[in-house]
């Protein structure tokens, strides 16, 4: 049994929204899994120990809006080997939005279907780094049945990619399908505002409205209005997405959270890429938006990063990650204010706008990444780790 400790954590972040700070300064972890969290911890029998070094301790990031299509291949950017960086970043888990850049995409619902099964299965072997890639996004055609939406979830599919990017993306041929797809747990994430990149629909918002999808994607690109934004929290019951390749409209990001605060819907708000696409690779986009969402928008730090983390596995129905709590994964961050820069700490960076320094990141309570920091920039305290 593989036992690891960290210590001296100066501060742990939950990524719960509701109760974002953990007032604990230890975590013990069990085969991958968080066992305990609590002050003083003993060092278990056998354990590996992890020195905070009095920094920042919080869950791994998780990025929203990913269109993955099979292993770190990346069409649109013709490039290989992208997904190490976000892992080196603090990113954990990928939540693909559609594997819609594969050369030759299907049209239909079967090859869809086939593509989703694909994708999925092969993640499923496939774990590039350590991360997690939540595939399978099943993207909606006119032809597809309630038939395919029940084999999609007995695989273990939990989502579909954006509505806009299929030929089902109209009230009258989607609305039944997000029905059928609802009867067996399968959540539905749609595009919003204009067409972006080739590919994707002009999805208008009564299109989204009328829809009424468990997520809608990037809602503060610069064409959608305070109006619309109401309208979104107002008539419908998703989440709200944030993205970081769309360029965030600064004035609409604002109106999004405090949108949010006045109706005590935080939890609501998530963070997501957009990419890779043929607008790039981000691999600190997440901590980007983090970034913007406090520095911005006011949202305290620790709320800022429940939006990247419990905030995203909520809303796609991810059991097992996003928070720190007993059972949970030991998908964890270690990090703190930027070497050079003025914070004591990650929070107070975070709060200054400025993405934090990574010194160690974790999956299944494995270090996958450590040292010299690679994505973000050096942190002022590294944890390190410690033979008993």
């Amino acid at each position: 049994m593989s036992k690891t400790l960290i210590r001296n954590i100066g501060t742990m972040y939950s990524g719960d929204i509701y109760q974002p700070i953990l007032n604990r300064d230890s975590l013990i972890i069990e085969n991958g899994k968080i066992a305990a969290i609590g002050e003083g911890l003993a060092v278990p029998a056998g354990a590996e120990v992890i020195d905070a070094m009095g920094t920042t301790v919080m869950p791994g990031l998780l990025d929203s809006h990913c269109h993955v299509v099979l292993g770190e291949w990346t069409p649109r950017q013709t490039a290989l080997g992208w997904i190490d960086n976000y892992v080196r970043a603090g990113v954990t888990g990928l939540v693909s939005a559609g594997e819609t850049h594969i050369p030759g995409k299907p049209k239909d619902a079967a090859g869809q279907k086939a593509m989703a099964t694909l994708s999925f299965k092969t993640y499923n072997n496939l774990r590039p780094s350590g991360m997690k890639v939540y595939a399978g996004a099943f993207i909606l055609m006119a032809d597809t049945t309630e038939e395919d939406f029940r084999e999609l979830a007995e695989l273990g599919i939990t989502h579909t990619g954006e509505i806009g990017l299929g030929s089902a993306n109209r009230v009258h041929n989607t609305k039944h399908m997000i029905d059928w797809g609802h009867k067996y747990g399968i959540k539905f994430l749609c595009h919003s505002g204009s067409t972006y990149l080739y590919g994707s629909a002009v999805m208008d918002p009564d299109t989204v409205v009328g829809l009424n999808p468990d997520v809608i994607c990037h809602v503060t690109y610069a064409d959608l209005s305070a109006e619309t934004i109401e309208r979104f929290f107002r008539d419908t019951g998703a989440s709200i997405e944030f993205c970081r390749t769309q360029c965030p409209n600064l004035k609409n990001t604002v109106e999004v959270v405090n949108k949010a605060r006045e109706r005590n819907e935080l939890h609501r708000l998530m963070l997501g890429n957009d990419a890779p696409s043929g607008l790039g690779v981000f691999p600190r986009g997440i901590w980007e938006m983090v970034c913007l969402l406090s520095g911005t928008a006011k949202l305290p730090p620790p709320q800022a990063v429940a939006c990247a983390t419990g905030n995203t596995a909520r809303a796609i129905g991810l059991k097992d990650v996003g928070t720190l709590a007993e059972g949970k994964c030991a998908d964890l961050i270690i990090c703190d204010a930027p070497l050079g820069g003025t914070g004591d700490d990650a929070g107070a960076s975070i709060a200054e706008g400025t993405v934090p320094g990574v010194s160690m990141v974790l999956i299944d309570g494995a270090v996958m990444h450590e040292g010299a920091a690679v994505n973000t920039a050096p942190p002022k305290r590294a944890a390190v780790r410690i033979r008993v």
